[in-house]
């Protein structure tokens, strides 16, 4: 189910964040920087004290409350993310980019069907997992690879 929260977030904490932009987590984290994200940022990185200029909390119970939760890191430490995030800090969309789950093996099928119960038990939406994200011009807000110009003209 789409939200507001997804389309329209007020807040978003890149988990798994980094410095290196190559990395999905800092790739995501400067495309929200850099398109100017209208709302509150926030990163979690246990190694870090600030990641690409924006502070970082190590433990995801120090976070405010955030709408939306974009998650790059690996699949095993997804479901409790989500079902802190959901159940403590009142998030109701997700973005799960990690790889690992139902596309690769039973035991990551388990993972998925947990954080798939989760999010369910408290209304909310998800986007993945194993995915490049979505693109909301009016948020600003974009967690894949930047997007080419496109020429309405038809050109090329």
């Amino acid at each position: 189910m789409i939200n507001n929260a997804l389309i329209n977030p007020r807040s978003i904490v890149v988990v798994g964040a980094s410095n290196d932009v190559h990395k999905p987590g800092g790739k995501i984290l400067k495309n929200l920087i850099d398109n100017a994200f209208k709302g509150q940022l926030y990163v979690a990185n246990p190694k870090q004290d600030e990641v690409q200029g924006v502070k970082s909390y190590r433990d995801l119970n120090e976070l405010p409350q955030t709408d939306l939760a974009i998650l790059a890191v690996a699949a095993a430490h997804c479901p409790a993310a989500v079902e802190l995030l959901a159940k403590q800090k009142g998030t109701r969309a997700f973005i799960i980019i990690s790889a690992g789950f139902s596309e690769e093996n039973e035991e990551g099928a388990k993972l998925e069907k947990q954080i798939v119960d989760i999010v369910n038990s408290v209304d909310g939406c998800l986007i993945g997992p194993n995915c490049t994200g979505l693109f909301v011009p009016g948020a600003r807000l974009t967690t894949a690879t930047r997007l080419p110009f496109l020429d309405a003209s038809g050109g090329s």
